[in-house]
């Protein structure tokens, strides 16, 4: 669906941290740059508020993600893990991020959720009948509520460019096409010592290292 953006536009954006940072790690195993989907989101319109909603671990380690949010003008908004007897935890900004967004709407013309949560699709569909705003979403499309496509105004899909929107990212290169020899029709097959030295150099190169999921991860104790 074809949706208009100009620069006049007033827009809010919700982000949907946990939702994004489970995405990212179990599509990609890397972490969300949330610079960029605000960004990218917010295509040059006028920006009023953007909010980020986390919930806080036992070990308490957001702090530095906090400061990386505010740097980048993104507010937070923070609850803490319940963790009930039994060991069954629970923690989720579901109410507190839809009752955020019907408060802000009569002040903007367009809500931005960057989540791929189809709980959100009752809350899109008030938005728009009850206050007239446009409703955006940009999320992982690979994970995202089909029902929640299907009601939004415009859906940017992350999937198609992960290159944009995780930090570290790096799309596999595809392997180079052998050039054929103009006028005679052939493929030059190459040559046996560039295939013999080609060889040992692959031999001699010691292998990458990798990445905990610590190094990945925007939480450190997050498993």
């Amino acid at each position: 669906m074809s949706v208009i953006k100009h620069s006049g536009q007033r827009v809010a954006i919700f982000i949907d941290t946990q939702n994004l940072y489970h995405s990212a790690k179990n599509l990609y195993n890397s972490k969300v740059n949330f610079g960029a989907v605000v960004q990218a989101s917010l295509s040059k319109r006028s920006l009023i508020r953007a909010l980020a909603y986390v919930i806080t671990t036992e070990a308490g380690d957001e702090t530095q993600f906090f400061e990386a949010l505010t740097k980048l003008g993104i507010e937070t908004k923070t609850k803490d893990l319940q963790i009930f007897y039994g060991g069954a935890k629970k923690g989720d900004w579901d109410v507190g991020l839809a009752v955020d967004a019907i408060r802000i709407a009569p002040k903007v013309d367009t809500i931005i959720l960057a989540t791929g949560d189809g709980d959100f699709e009752p809350l899109v569909v008030f938005l728009k009948e009850h206050f007239g705003v446009q409703v955006e979403v940009i999320s992982f499309g690979r994970s995202t509520s089909s029902k929640l496509r299907a009601v939004c105004e415009d859906f940017i899909d992350m999937c198609d460019h992960p290159e944009d929107f995780l930090i570290g990212y790096r799309t596999r290169s595809s392997p180079k096409k052998q050039v054929s020899q103009v006028g005679r029709g052939r493929v030059r097959a190459p040559k046996k010592a560039v295939i013999a030295k080609t060889a040992s150099r692959l031999r001699e190169t010691p292998p990458t290292s990798t990445f905990s999921d610590e190094d990945l991860g925007i939480f450190r104790s997050e498993e």
